[in-house]
């Protein structure tokens, strides 16, 4: 499979397109017969399955966004953000000779990875120029779809960059001028994974990576280190305090205290053990370049730390040989996920934060309804063992302050499927959105053919309701390129469920927008 990726990848910008069918910003390519597409203002999702086989093939191009980088550090920061930190790779990148060709510099690389035992290829096509770079990421476990995957690389095509033209407007670096540019919270959050199922969705365990550093307006700053894993025995924590001070692009952290110890673990990830040994920590002294990148394909503001060597607070090397040593964190406008040890006081606790520049996690309006309108779904396999199913949650929120809310549930072990129907209103003030119900009705239809599609009509109960107030956000999925609406509250609901395994939010449900992966519930007469 990996000869096959990588002879493939030769092609690509190299052959003209016979016939285009369409254009996505600066890239033009023609849609395999079958496959199906998902689109949105930052990419385009393309995506084959075979259920019988649990063969999969998907495609991801990005726009172009305004990048001052070089070729290759621009393909290394998007192999590290859309591919390494997402799924359990097999090794490094295997690179292909860089090309050019209409004004674009081209970095192609690919690696094996491992997927629920299973073996597959991953591939990122990388292209920079005239200021500016876009990507294309492609996934596989079968080579089946060898001939459509060949005719898709062989009919993309880069428009011709014209050199220099708009190249300092569409810059992505921010100014650094004195303290302020850097003040916030800036995280690099990763879940652990196992790797992707067989519709291209990462299968993550309970166990996260989280660092963080927050510089204070007044030249302070915390840097914190959780690491809770499945597979370590004890759960690592970093703490460290200190000074800052910034010159031009260049910041000196000058640390004051700090230490690393190890806590056991108890059942929950949320909870701290014992502590069990203190570990190994030196305070260094560092001296870097920084620069701070708006990212419009992710709709995320970063910050690069560019020391040139392994850093006590950063860590190592963490991808391709060729990787230079950058460190990069994300803006974050929502409280820190990062807790403390039982105990541990580090002076910063009532001490607040001026972000000046937006983040990855976006606010939903509270004066409109308009970014609630459309439909956001949830999908969960079944928790029984041995049987296959799932669970889909789907909100429908209209511009008028109305609601409909429902919830399939689809079981072998089940004869019937179960459909709860909610009507309703909802308000938004501020960060909350208050969800109260008019009507609850809870269905069960017999099984059409035995699939899951809606027989007759065999039971109907009418149920309580249940007034709940949430905290949501709107929160960019950077991995998967997918928008989330995220909702939180104090207790699971009736109507939502237990909460998602997934802990970047506490206490969650996490809503995306329907796709070929996770369609909308077609009710029954639909």
């Amino acid at each position: 499979m990996k000869k096959l990726c990588i002879s493939i990848l030769i092609l690509f910008f190299s052959i003209s397109v016979i016939s285009q069918k369409q254009t996505f910003d600066v890239v033009s390519f023609t849609v395999p017969k079958g496959w199906q597409q998902k689109q949105n203002s930052g990419s385009v999702q393309l995506l084959a399955t075979d259920k019988k086989s649990g063969g999969y093939i998907m495609a991801i191009i990005t726009n172009a966004s305004a990048s001052t980088a070089t070729a290759i550090e621009n393909f290394n920061s998007k192999w590290k953000a859309a591919i390494a930190d997402q799924i359990q790779l097999d090794g490094e990148p295997t690179m292909q000779p860089s090309s050019n060709g209409n004004g674009w510099d081209i970095e192609t690389g690919s690696a094996g990875y491992t997927d629920n035992g299973g073996k597959g290829n991953v591939a990122l096509l990388s292209a920079t120029g005239g200021g500016q770079t876009m990507s294309v990421v492609i996934m596989f476990n079968t080579k089946q779809y060898e001939k459509e995957l060949s005719a898709f690389l062989n009919s993309l095509e880069l428009a011709e960059v014209k050199q220099n033209e708009n190249a300092n407007s569409s810059s992505a670096s921010i100014e650094n001028e004195g303290t302020t540019s850097i003040v916030g919270l800036w995280t690099d959050y990763v879940l652990e994974t196992t790797g992707y199922n067989i519709n291209g969705m990462p299968q993550y365990t309970a166990g996260y990576l989280r660092k963080e550093y927050a510089f204070y307006p007044d030249g302070t700053y915390l840097f914190r280190n959780k690491q809770w894993l499945t597979k370590t025995k004890d759960i690592l924590f970093i703490y460290e305090s200190g000074t800052y001070s910034v010159n031009g692009n260049r910041i000196t952290i000058i640390p004051k205290g700090g230490k690393g110890e190890f806590w056991s673990k108890t059942s929950s990830t949320k909870e701290w053990g014992k502590l069990v040994k203190s570990s190994e920590y030196k305070l260094e002294n560092v001296t870097c370049s920084f620069k701070i990148e708006n990212d419009p394909a992710y709709n995320i503001t970063r910050l690069i730390l560019s020391p040139g060597k392994p850093t006590q607070r950063d860590g190592g090397k963490y991808n391709a040989p060729n990787d230079p040593y950058e460190f990069r964190y994300s803006m974050r406008e929502l409280e820190s996920l990062i807790d403390n040890p039982p105990g541990l006081k580090t002076g910063f606790e009532n001490k607040s934060l001026t972000a000046t520049t937006s983040n990855s996690t976006t606010q939903i309006s509270a004066t409109s309804n308009i970014d609630f309108a459309g439909t956001w779904i949830s999908r969960s396999s079944s928790n029984n063992p041995g049987t296959s199913g799932y669970i889909e949650n789907e909100y429908i929120f209209a511009n008028d302050g109305t609601y409909s809310f429902y919830s399939k549930t689809f079981n072998q072990s089940i004869s019937n499927i179960i459909l709860k129907k909610e009507k309703g209103t909802y308000t938004v003030s501020g960060k909350q959105i208050t969800i109260n119900p008019t009507s609850n009705i809870t269905e069960g239809w017999s099984k059409k053919n035995g699939i899951d599609e809606f027989g007759k009509l065999i039971s109907s109960q009418k149920n309580s309701l249940e007034i709940t107030t949430y905290h949501f956000t709107k929160h960019y999925f950077e991995g998967i390129q997918e928008w989330n609406l995220v909702l939180q509250a104090s207790a699971p609901t009736t109507r939502d469920g237990p909460f998602s395994s997934n802990t970047l939010f506490s206490n969650a449900w996490y809503y995306s927008m329907p796709s070929a992966y996770k369609p909308a519930i077609v009710l029954p007469g639909k």
